[in-house]
């Protein structure tokens, strides 16, 4: 095994698989299993339990979550960077390091970025294509004794996404709701399956506009449950606005749903759903709202607020 490990891509899932194959083969128990997560803990304690020898067993392992450092988003201090530089060129050969970057771009003109890419076993776990997520899903039936129908595939691919991690949350609850031997069908999945997270991304940014505030943390807390980084949803609700805004102007000045999916490069069901959505929400309010979440994405990226901080001070404000 590797001594340093480096996960990078949009698909955590995989990357989660992973993480726990390489936990599962160093035989290491809960004794010398640590996770730290950066954005709520220090560097210099995670490499400080790097250092330490395992306790009663051969190997430990060190998780890293978050590591912002390695995008352009955060830096180290000169003295992190060197302890970091230090660890990672001359590991300790009884601790694996395994350091999840996922959706993280990472910043090459960085030094810590250029030894870690030297030293690391780098996997990239990019998203899934349709065919791919298709077998997957083939696959996961399979295994559980459940037949899945055709068209059931094609219509499970639409509503739940290519999100793997959100994928294998409802392909879990179809399995458990036929049984050993059933079979799923395009009128389970619509009573079962839960809309692909852009859709409740879609839900979340219409209830802000509405301020409609139990809405709000219901969605807010129902997709974090689901293991969506705050990052992700606060880029999604950022997205959405600006989308809404863009249509109506592009619907001020004469474009046609057809000019919508086109010039957006989005599918005809799409642009539907976003003119839609432009006719029938007060503009202002998406202005003012754009606003605002460019003020926090500052504030967040320049160090002042946390992500999670920053975006439930402007969910919870409403």
């Amino acid at each position: 095994m590797s001594l340093i490990y480096l996960y990078l891509g949009e698909e955590k899932y995989r990357i989660n698989s992973k993480i726990d194959v390489i936990v599962r083969e160093s035989g290491v128990d809960d004794y010398n299993l640590t996770t730290y997560d950066l954005d709520d803990e220090f560097l210099s304690d995670a490499i400080q339990d790097a250092l330490m020898p395992p306790f009663l067993t051969e190997k430990k392992v060190v998780i890293l979550k978050n590591p912002k450092f390695l995008g352009s988003e955060k830096s180290l201090t000169d003295e992190e960077a060197r302890l970091f530089i230090k660890y990672i060129t001359r590991p300790m050969e009884s601790t694996i390091l395994i350091i999840n970057a996922s959706n993280i771009k990472l910043d090459e003109r960085k030094e810590v970025v250029k030894k870690l890419k030297a030293h690391a076993d780098i996997s990239e776990n990019k998203e899934l294509s349709e065919i791919e997520l298709i077998g997957w899903l083939k696959r996961q039936c399979a295994l559980n004794n459940v037949d899945i129908k055709d068209d059931a595939i094609k219509h499970f691919y639409q509503v739940a996404g290519k999100n793997l991690f959100n994928a294998k949350n409802e392909i879990d609850k179809l399995i458990c709701y036929v049984g050993p031997n059933g079979v799923i069908t395009t009128d389970i999945i619509n009573k079962v399956v839960v809309k692909e997270i852009q859709n409740d991304v879609f839900a979340l940014s219409n209830s802000i506009i509405e301020q409609n505030k139990s809405k709000i943390i219901n969605l807010y807390r129902d997709l974090i449950k689901l293991g969506n980084d705050v990052n992700y949803l606060f880029s999604l609700v950022s997205k959405s606005m600006r989308e809404i805004l863009l249509v109506n102007l592009m619907l001020q000045k004469g474009c046609k749903q057809s000019d919508v999916a086109s010039l957006m490069k989005v599918s005809s069901g799409k642009a539907f759903y976003l003119v839609k959505n432009a006719r029938s929400i007060d503009i202002e309010k998406v202005k003012s709202y754009i606003i605002k979440l460019g003020n926090l994405d500052y504030k967040i990226k320049s160090g002042v607020l946390d992500p999670k901080t920053g975006f439930e001070f402007f969910l919870f404000e409403l």
